[in-house]
């Protein structure tokens, strides 16, 4: 039973090595070998806060002195003073699996939490912290092929990224900025089973995956007129040395010579008024991903590709009209496509072919504002699903409901 924190990609791993009886392996075998134990990944994580999550994620092209994005370093060249924002995101899954039917699983994550300010010269700083790939999770199935055992599988880990952007207004129309990304993180996977047996001790397997703590570019910028915004990232690739160690049975196995490549990538949007009080956002987002990123028997890469877009209708600025109108109201939709290529189902390893991962989510929103405008909060629920049961022996139904705190400088005058 999934007990907490069911990645999507790691449950896939249980039903991928069970055999048809659902053993995991012969009796005595307890292996950390999952599908992202080599590099450490995980799930995509949207890092973006509650408002731009209800707008399906498109925040390329978002630009004011409280509207931001993760995605643009320009998006921040217009805040004025000190700025802080955060998330919380708890999430609720349920999965379908060919070999162990339906399970539910719950996690609750910071998704991303930054700090901005307007230096005298016209530049503004900002640090972030944000979770690039959530590899969480917690497995404990009770097998009864063969000996009697429970196994439990635990993962901890993932690509945290840690930013320091500067962004500025080159001209009334356009603003760029520029990110500093270092890539940090680390992936530990541990397999035990506990046999009915007591005469038989627990099986266990350690694998452990860190990487040197090296840093990327990220390069943005917006053009608006008008009503209408556009804007653009560039992402450059990074190669990260990786060092894995395996724990067995008292033994102890190191490899180095093995790399994980951060892809290049890209990022474009819009933003355009439709009328007073409604507006239309798209983006699309690649990351280039291939076969070179990662050496590994259990996964195969494409290109990660997210194409978002929503509509917004903006508060009513009239203090006369009601309640419901002074709200934002967002909605939006998402289709992500997983970088992952996995073992079709049945399958061990890539050679028996692969499968892809596609995931489609829509979501609504809306936010409150303080009276001073200096600081918000943000609500979004999404609702979706993603992966295949035929193709890839499981599948899943998610429902995420993020909150979204900021404040300034001006909250605490």
């Amino acid at each position: 039973m999934t007990r907490a924190n069911a990645s999507f990609a790691i449950a896939l791993l249980a039903s991928l090595v069970a055999g048809p009886a659902g053993v995991i392996g012969p009796v005595g075998d307890a292996r950390a070998n999952s599908v992202y134990s080599v590099g450490g990944l995980g799930e995509p994580s949207l890092a973006e806060g509650a408002r731009l999550r209800a707008l399906g994620g498109a925040g390329v092209a978002e630009h004011g002195e409280r509207t931001h994005s993760f995605v643009n370093p320009a998006s921040i060249a217009e805040a004025e003073h000190l700025l802080i924002e955060g998330t919380i995101l708890p999430s609720y899954r349920r999965l379908d699996s060919v070999n162990f039917g339906k399970e539910t699983g719950h996690e609750t994550a910071i998704p991303s939490l930054r700090a901005m300010i307007r230096l005298p010269t016209g530049l503004v700083l900002a640090g972030s912290y944000l979770v690039g790939t959530n590899a969480h999770f917690d497995i404990l199935r009770e097998e009864t092929g063969g000996t009697p055992s429970t196994v439990r599988i635990e993962g901890r880990g993932g690509l945290d990224l840690i930013r320091v952007s500067l962004a500025r207004k080159a001209t009334p129309g356009i603003r760029l900025g520029v990110d500093y990304e270092v890539i940090a993180g680390s992936f530990r996977e541990e397999w035990s089973r506990d046999f009915a047996d007591t005469a038989l001790a627990t099986a266990r397997d350690t694998l452990e995956t860190s990487y040197s703590r090296y840093g990327r570019w990220r390069i943005g910028g917006q053009y608006s007129r008008g009503s209408v915004s556009v804007g653009g990232v560039y992402e450059t690739a990074r190669r990260l040395p990786l060092t894995i160690t395996q724990r067995t049975a008292g033994t102890l196995v190191q490899r180095e010579g093995e790399s994980l490549t951060i892809p290049s990538g890209f990022t474009a949007g819009f933003s355009a008024g439709l009328t007073e009080r409604f507006r239309l956002v798209g983006q699309y987002r690649r990351a280039n991903w291939d076969r070179e990123s990662l050496a590994s028997d259990l996964v195969d890469f494409r290109a990660e590709e997210r194409y978002s877009f929503g509509v917004e209708r903006l508060r009513a600025l009239d203090a006369n009209v009601g309640f419901l109108s002074r709200l934002p109201i967002r909605v939006g939709a998402t289709l992500l496509r997983w970088p992952d290529l996995l073992p079709v189902s049945g399958a061990s390893s890539i050679a028996g072919g692969t499968a892809d991962i596609n995931e489609v989510a829509f979501s609504i929103g809306t936010g409150l504002q303080s009276r001073d405008k200096g600081g918000a909060i943000d609500l979004s629920l999404e609702a979706g699903s993603r992966g295949s049961k035929e193709d890839l022996g499981v599948s899943e139904r998610f429902v995420r409901f993020a909150i979204s705190l900021q404040v300034s400088d001006d909250t605490w005058k």
